[in-house]
C-alpha cells in the first residue's frame, strides 16, 4: 500500500529537491520534462500517488525540513500543515532577528552601565512563542496557495473554528472577529509583520 502524500507537502519537498539538485535531475530521476517537473512545481499537475511519496522521501532524505502541524481544536488539519521551507525559513529568520536584537540591546546597556536597562534586555526574548510561529508560517502558506485569510491586528488568523496566535481575549461572548479591527491578509501585510517581528 502506497502511503497517500499530500499535494502540499509533495511540492514543498520538491521544491527543496530542485533547489539543492536542479531541475534537470529531478525530470531524470521521474523521466520526465522539465515543463512537466515546472507544472508539478505550480500546482497544475500531480503525479502519482507513488512519485509523490518517492519525491517525499528523497526531499527528507535530501535534508528538506519537516513538515510542522499545528492543533486546531485538538487535531491536525490540512490547513494546519507547514510544509514549505519558505515559511519554517522565515520563522527561523524572525528568531534569529530576534537574538541579534537582545544582543545588541544587552550590549548597549552593558556599556552605558545602567542596570535597569540590562535586565530589560536580558527579558527580550529570542524567539516566537509557538502561536506567533504557527500564525506566521500558516499565514505565508495561505498566501503561496493564493488563499487570503482575515488577519487581526497582532497578526492572529482563524484556522477552522480557532484563532492562532491571538495575544488578547475577545471582549465579549460574539465572534472574536466581531471585537478586534482585522483585515484581510495581503503579501505586503505578511512582509511588514515579518520585519517588524
Amino acid at each position: 500500500m502506497t502511503r497517500t502524500t499530500s499535494k502540499r507537502i509533495f511540492r514543498a519537498r520538491l521544491e527543496f529537491l530542485v533547489e539543492e539538485q536542479g531541475i534537470e535531475r529531478q525530470a531524470r530521476l521521474y523521466n520526465r520534462s522539465e515543463r512537466t517537473i515546472r507544472r508539478w512545481l505550480r500546482g497544475e499537475t500531480t503525479p502519482s500517488a507513488g512519485v509523490r511519496e518517492s519525491v517525499r522521501r528523497r526531499g527528507l532524505t535530501a535534508g528538506s525540513p519537516q513538515a510542522v502541524q499545528v492543533r486546531t481544536r485538538g487535531r491536525f488539519t490540512q490547513e494546519g500543515t507547514i510544509a514549505s521551507g519558505g515559511s519554517q525559513n522565515a520563522i527561523a529568520a524572525i528568531n534569529r532577528r530576534r537574538r541579534r536584537v537582545r544582543q545588541a540591546q544587552i550590549t548597549r546597556a552593558r556599556r552605558g552601565g545602567n542596570a535597569r536597562q540590562l535586565r530589560v534586555a536580558q527579558a527580550l526574548p529570542t524567539r516566537l512563542s509557538r502561536d506567533e510561529a504557527s500564525a506566521i508560517a500558516i499565514r505565508r502558506e495561505r498566501l503561496v496557495t493564493g488563499q487570503r485569510g482575515r488577519v487581526g491586528p497582532s497578526g492572529e488568523i482563524q484556522v477552522e473554528g480557532e484563532i492562532v496566535g491571538e495575544t488578547r481575549p475577545p471582549r465579549d461572548e460574539g465572534s472574536y472577529w466581531d471585537s478586534v479591527d482585522y483585515g484581510y491578509d495581503s503579501w505586503e501585510a505578511w512582509r511588514d509583520d515579518y520585519t517588524s517581528d
